[in-house]
């Protein structure tokens, strides 16, 4: 009986394994495009840790706010960003590829309806992000929005984003809005 429960303990054990081996390979995602929302997060963290903060600038329907701003939930801050990943499984083919040395530039094919229209991404001699611009839209019935994000980086780190944006609701006057923000030098 005791040597029965020590095979079983075995074969449970190595089943284990392999079946957790399995998984992580399914975990690994393929990037098509630039791996953006993996680079965002890494600036998002370092940013979390040092509690960088921002002096940002909203304009929304002509009315400006302006304030320097601690304690930033940076998730929050560059959602925009982080939704605009391209490296998505339904996303691998619905982008032209016009990158060159220097720069990446994705540009949504004409037969596609995603809300990312394009994506350029500048870099400097290290291959690190100098400036960003995304564009995104989505239109239907009930709503039209448009939004232009842009990033500007020095030596790969953010230094300053902004975003220009439209939506109109049915039946609604749109409602338009600005956001910059430049982090802080400590």
């Amino acid at each position: 009986m005791i040597i029965y429960l020590k095979n079983l303990t075995s074969f449970i054990f190595v089943v284990g394994l392999l079946l957790g081996c399995g998984s992580a390979e399914k975990s690994v995602q393929k990037n098509t495009y630039f791996a953006w929302s993996a680079f965002l997060k890494q600036q998002i963290n370092g940013f979390a840790q040092s509690n960088q903060r921002v002096h940002k600038t909203v304009v929304m329907d002509g009315k400006k706010e302006v304030k320097i701003v601690s304690n930033v939930d940076w998730e929050k801050e560059f959602a925009l960003y982080l939704e605009a990943d391209l490296n998505k499984p339904a996303y691998e083919k619905s982008y032209d590829n016009l990158s060159e040395p220097g720069f990446y530039w994705y540009s949504l094919k004409k037969d596609e309806n995603l809300p990312v229209k394009k994506m350029i991404i500048h870099l400097d001699a290290n291959e690190r992000p100098t400036k960003m611009e995304i564009e995104i839209s989505q239109k239907n019935f009930l709503f039209e929005t448009r939004k232009k994000l842009f990033m500007n980086f020095s030596q790969g780190r953010i230094q300053t984003y902004y975003i220009e944006g439209m939506q109109q609701f049915f039946l609604a006057e749109p409602t338009s809005y600005k956001i910059l923000g430049v982090l802080i030098a400590k």
